[in-house]
């Protein structure tokens, strides 16, 4: 970015003459740089609202962020780093992760995790903003910056992906750092500067990083030779033996600090499993499965059964197997992942999927509709870019490169969102470029239209232009006739129509019209089950429960099972309810506890049993259910350990009588006595809860509450972390107290 070192003129006259006469300058603030603060400081604005909207939380998700947090959690409290249970994933955000959870530890506050964990990412997407301007500026042209930066800022995929504990963040942050630095190097390399070679170093390791953190990052390097071989010829030219070595040094600038982080972790994997794994043994595994009739579950567990050194060559072996039978099955599904790639972003997630799936699908609609706008044009617009001629050297081998391995990728195994994150980069970044020519061949229309018009007609006459329109036309019409997409919209806004309508009912209470507006909701749209889901909630409200259950789909999502959870323990099956809660509390990625609270209104009782599946919707702020040794004395006994702050929330079948005690069931925690603050109405009561054997503690119920229908205890304790106390424990759990039983008598 340039500065003028020029003074600026001054709505005060004076006291710019007064600083000119001090020897003083004011700085010039260009007006690019204005842009890009403006920039940041929306997509800073976005990428926190989105988080604040995500209910998404590693600790309670049984999917790749929740394997990824308590993998990186175990190397946190003990310093020992495992592989997933059935394959060998990439280590860089794991460790990264660690780092983060140390630091949280040593805060005395493992919650914080996830918060400190987004604020890297956040500050990562944010500093892509200028990165991106300057890389696109050195590429192409400054409105190409600009657009280019435009786009990182605001195109909503880009504003959720900070929100992820996942691999993909890190991943896209330094890849396009890579790019950037190679960019980098190119200029100072054909500038003649002596230092050109620190941005070549840089690269390879942030290359190394990025491959550390999703594998495919490893053919980058070829995609970066490639650049290098261009770029060490280009402006320099010579005999054939003066450009091998130049590009053998630069090469070795690059390759150097790449393998240096590759080869210590291929070397852990040598010593480990005895095999020569690079990174990972995913793609090996994922194209087995893909390759399979069954279903991918079934291939899971067959690979359970062995030894985790034992998979890879047994899947590549059975990959050999089957395609020696059957050569075809590997392109089976190939066009159909091909067109899959090009969809309408958005409009899949919020009109097509069966389920937001805990998503803030719907209040992030008006972002994510104008970003799918945003993706079909640079889209279109990028496919004139890379068949132009080309004017940035070497770097359209990168993009090129990046988006055939890519497709390549998706349309032998299957489409994820994360596996497109190259393509979007690079489409993105192109059509940047395209709409920029186009915007400064619109300022030239205005200064000089002859010319303008001139070098227009030029272009369209060229083979240049008839390779991108032919490109482009192909994109349309795969979008366009991948789903139809005016019928999906419009019965999409139908559905949402009705459900409007059946929200602001059930809020003036008028049932029936709900109820009639949520089935006309289901009857558009069949397959959504988080329509079928709301309904479900409004017979559970209503105390219709075989309505309710009737209503919900075979098809099961997370949330989904949290009410009918609460549909089986209204209907009696109380071993059905207590499964399905303990099942979505530790696998739905969100805070089940809290979701209970505000979703369920489960019956009324005097007596609640802590920790046995069917205390959701009764509290919050404790962790997962325990079970103590079973006696000869009675059944198990289940217990739950109070964070730091938590709730008990008791619907009472009569009201709050004097003579009514509080009775609590708890023991300590550590050596000594925990003081636990209880909070009834106004009136708080300090118990010492004494460690060790479990003891009833009471408490008279406040006058003020005489009457109340409902029985509200906040508690909150001094924790400990197990893992400080016991070295042998790697619990980093933040508990206060055990309480197995919460009631009136």
């Amino acid at each position: 970015m340039q500065r003028s070192s020029t003074t600026v003129s001054s709505e005060n006259p004076r006291s710019t003459q007064q600083a000119r006469a001090r020897g003083l300058t004011l700085p010039r603030i260009e007006p690019v740089t204005i842009a890009l603060i403006v920039m940041v400081l929306i997509g800073l604005a976005l990428r926190i609202w989105f988080i604040n909207l995500s209910p998404l939380d590693p600790r309670f998700s049984a999917s790749d962020d929740g394997d990824y947090y308590q993998r990186a959690l175990r190397l946190a409290t003990t310093g020992e780093y495992l592989d997933n249970s059935w394959l060998i994933r990439p280590p860089g955000h794991i460790f990264f992760f660690a780092a983060v959870m140390k630091l949280s530890l040593w805060m005395g506050d493992l919650a914080l995790t996830t918060q400190l964990i987004r604020v890297v990412h956040v500050g990562f997407s944010l500093l892509l903003i200028p990165l991106g301007y300057d890389l696109a500026r050195r590429l192409f042209h400054r409105p190409a910056g600009l657009i280019f930066a435009g786009i990182l800022t605001i195109w909503w995929p880009l504003v959720e992906l900070p929100s992820l504990i996942q691999s993909e963040p890190l991943f896209f942050f330094t890849l396009t750092m890579h790019c950037w630095m190679l960019v980098r190097w190119r200029d100072a390399h054909h500038a003649g500067a002596r230092r050109a070679w620190f941005w070549l170093v840089g690269a390879g390791l942030v290359l190394g990083y990025c491959a550390l953190t999703r594998s495919p990052a490893l053919y980058s390097v070829v995609f970066s030779l490639l650049f290098l071989a261009v770029e060490s010829w280009r402006g320099k030219g010579g005999p054939l033996r003066l450009w091998a070595s130049r590009l053998a040094v630069t090469a070795l600038a690059l390759l150097i600090p790449f393998a240096s982080l590759i080869i210590p972790w291929t070397v852990r994997n040598y010593l480990t499993y005895g095999q020569m794994i690079m990174i990972d043994t995913t793609g090996p595994i994922n194209l087995w499965l893909s390759l399979q009739d069954e279903r991918i579950d079934g291939g899971k567990s067959v690979l359970a059964g062995m030894e985790q050194g034992e998979r890879q060559p047994f899947a590549s072996a059975e990959i050999r197997a089957i395609l020696r039978d059957d050569p075809l099955r590997l392109v089976r599904n190939a066009w159909p992942h091909f067109t899959h790639i090009w969809k309408a972003q958005f409009v899949e997630d919020f009109f097509v999927k069966v389920s937001f799936f805990s998503r803030p699908v719907r209040e992030m609609a008006v972002l994510g509709l104008v970003g799918d706008l945003i993706w079909l044009t640079f889209c279109a617009a990028s496919l004139f870019a890379v068949t132009s001629r080309p004017h940035e050297g070497g770097f359209r081998l990168i993009a090129l490169g990046w988006a055939a391995y890519s497709c390549l990728t998706v349309m032998l195994i299957h489409v994820e969102p994360r596996y497109l994150l190259p393509v979007w980069l690079f489409m993105a970044l192109y059509g940047a470029a395209a709409l920029g020519t186009l915007t400064l061949w619109l300022a030239r229309l205005g200064r000089d239209a002859p010319a303008a018009r001139a070098e227009a007609r030029a272009y369209l006459r060229s083979p240049w232009f008839g390779a991108g329109a032919l490109l482009c036309l192909s994109f349309l019409v795969l979008v366009v006739s991948y789903r139809d997409y005016p019928q999906i919209i419009s019965r999409g806004i139908e559905r949402e129509r009705h459900r409007a309508v059946a929200v602001r009912a059930q809020a003036d209470g008028d049932y029936t019209a709900a109820i009639a507006a949520y089935e006309q909701m289901i009857a558009t749209d069949p397959n959504f089950v988080d329509g079928r889901l709301e309904l479900a909630r409004l017979y559970l409200a209503l105390g219709d429960y075989e309505q309710g259950w009737d209503v919900l789909s075979e098809r099961h999502t997370h949330r989904g099972d949290v009410v009918r959870a609460a549909l089986a323990r209204a209907r009696g099956d109380l071993e059905l309810a207590a499964e399905l809660f303990t099942d979505a509390e530790v696998r739905a990625g969100e805070d089940v506890q809290k979701l209970g609270l505000t979703w369920l209104e489960p019956a009324p009782l005097r007596s609640l049993r802590l920790g046995n599946g069917l205390d959701i919707g009764y509290l919050e702020g404790f962790s997962f259910g325990e079970t103590l040794p079973s006696t000869d004395t009675g059944p198990p006994q289940t217990y739950r350990w109070l964070e730091a702050e938590g709730r008990l929330i008791l619907p009472l079948p009569e009201p709050l009588q004097e003579g009514d005690v509080v009775r609590l069931r708890m023991a300590g925690g550590i050596e000594g006595v925990t003081p636990l603050r209880v909070q009834l109405g106004t009136t708080e009561v300090t118990i010492p809860v004494e460690a060790g054997a479990w003891r009833i503690y009471r408490l008279a119920v406040p006058a003020e509450l005489l009457g109340a229908q409902e029985l509200e205890l906040r508690l909150a304790a001094p924790t400990f972390i197990p893992l400080q106390v016991n070295p042998t424990s790697y619990d980093a759990r933040r508990l206060s107290v055990k309480v197995s039983d919460a009631g009136l008598e």
